[in-house]
């Protein structure tokens, strides 16, 4: 039984290399490599997703699986190995290794089509690229779950154990909830001054601020880095080597910093997996809902607090000498505005769920609903007048804004939500164990909330279920109540009673 408990782990750290390298080519893909490597890198990452997936298939992981199974106590450490790598075994099972290669390959072709096509506005120049991932993720999603939904089989590679059957009334309320309170806010027609959040805003002390705002609430830059990209993303390439990114606008300072704090929070996660779980099946993030909830977390929970910026602000007025005059008070009002938009990262917290819900509807579609790839564009547009009385001038912020279907990642886009409910639940339990946080962040103590995170979320690695995780830290099931709660208060706060 040793010996096999051994033997497994020792064979998924070479799947776990393997991820490493493929990551890390990722990274590189968006910050260094040139356009002319797109092609043989395209078959690099081919070749290494061929490895991992006759890897994952052997017939001596299934043997060293099913030993470790019939030994391993109910609830036990080894049982949620078991359970966890059987998650990745199985599915890599279904799928052609062909088809597991051509995937990896249209990643590396996508991301390409789509930077191009985004720079240009121009729709056509992904679409066949898109066209090929799609037809490819379909491919996938039939081998997988050949008698059921097509996109289950793709939301459960980031959420496992999501449906949409269980999405669809979960997202359904929250859309019934958001569209009224969000349009008694347009209603009343209130404008809060956004002036001081305008301006000249350099981008070198952008970045300094953002990386300094990093490492107050955690980020060890020993194990990891900051690098400029065309769409914000972190890559735990191992917990000692996280590599983050951001992007600025030089006329507000609001994109860059609440994008490198949500990217923080991504980080943060990524350095607190459990050391001694490194390189086995439980020693990975438990799902992308819970990756995001830390996300969303720092970004809104922390970031925009009036005690964040009582600590916060004499660093921002070093930073930007140049910028308006204002007090927390301003910068705080500023932070909570509500206002239909295009954007999804540049989103206000009460319309940004509306966002993700756009991109759900179009998914389900997508996969199951008879819309093709050409029809997107006019799908994206339509949507949006729907949900948020904006309609896209153009397709670069319209359906070209995202990264994530360049790469395949379609049934990523919900666990923004999901990970936006777990941010709020958290926080509120955090607060009601810890104290008043928002007095600690004043005094620019984030260390208390971070190791509670430490220890509720991040060291359990994948031993549980995101669902039995969120339980177990907070007291009670994932619900939407914690975020509509908090949404109305800050609303209320800024424009008024909404009853």
């Amino acid at each position: 039984m040793q010996t096999a408990e051994k033997r497994l782990y020792t064979l998924w750290g070479e799947l776990r290399d393997l991820s490493a390298a493929s990551d890390l080519l990722e990274w590189d893909q968006e910050i260094n490599m040139p356009a002319g490597g797109v092609a043989a890198r395209g078959k690099v990452v081919s070749t290494l997703e061929g490895f991992k997936h006759r890897g994952l298939t052997s017939s001596e992981l299934a043997d060293v699986l099913d030993c470790c199974a019939e030994g391993a106590e109910p609830g036990s450490l080894l049982a949620a190995q078991v359970r966890r790598a059987r998650l990745e075994v199985d599915r890599a099972a279904k799928v052609p290794q062909a088809v597991a290669q051509a995937l990896a390959e249209a990643r590396v072709t996508g991301l390409h089509a789509w930077r191009q096509a985004r720079a240009s506005a121009d729709f056509s120049l992904f679409a066949p690229e898109l066209k090929r991932m799609v037809d490819l993720r379909r491919q996938e999603a039939v081998a997988i779950n050949p008698e059921g939904n097509a996109y289950d089989a793709l939301l459960c590679e980031f959420e496992p154990g999501a449906s949409e059957a269980a999405l669809v009334p979960l997202f359904s309320g929250l859309r019934e909830s958001l569209i009224p309170l969000v349009g008694s806010i347009v209603e009343r027609g209130v404008e809060v001054d956004e002036s001081p959040a305008r301006g000249n805003f350099p981008a070198s002390s952008q970045l300094k601020f953002g990386r300094s705002l990093a490492a107050a609430i955690g980020f060890d830059f020993k194990s990891g880095r900051l690098d400029e990209s065309t769409h914000p993303f972190c890559i735990g390439i191992n917990r000692g080597d996280v590599r983050m990114t951001w992007r600025y606008e030089a006329d507000d300072f609001r994109a860059a910093v609440f994008g490198i704090l949500h990217e923080t929070g991504h980080g943060l996660y990524e350095q607190g997996l459990p050391e001694d779980l490194a390189r086995t099946p439980a020693g990975s993030p438990v799902s992308l809902g819970i990756h995001e909830s830390q996300s969303r977390l720092w970004e809104n929970h922390v970031g925009r607090s009036r005690g964040f910026w009582r600590w916060a602000m004499p660093r921002y007025r070093d930073a930007f000498p140049a910028a308006p005059e204002c007090d927390v008070e301003q910068i705080w009002a500023l932070l909570h505005t509500v206002r239909p938009s295009l954007i999804r990262v540049e989103a206000d917290e009460a319309t940004y769920n509306l966002h993700v819900i756009a991109r759900f509807e179009i998914e389900r579609a997508l996969f199951g609903g008879g819309l093709e790839v050409q029809d997107l564009p006019a799908a994206w547009d339509d949507i949006y007048a729907e949900l948020l009385g904006v309609r896209p001038t153009d397709a670069a912020n319209g359906v070209l804004q995202d990264i994530h279907w360049s790469q395949g990642m379609f049934g990523y886009f919900p666990t923004y939500t999901l990970g936006s409910m777990a941010a709020a639940q958290l926080f509120a339990a955090a607060d009601q164990d810890l104290g008043n946080l928002e007095d600690a962040f004043a005094e620019g103590e984030f260390s208390p909330l971070l190791e509670w995170l430490r220890d509720r979320i991040h060291r359990h690695g994948s031993q549980y279920e995101a669902a039995e995780l969120i339980e177990m830290a907070t007291g009670k099931p994932l619900a939407p109540d914690d975020l509509l709660a908090y949404l109305r208060r800050t609303t209320e706060e800024v424009y008024g009673s909404l009853a």
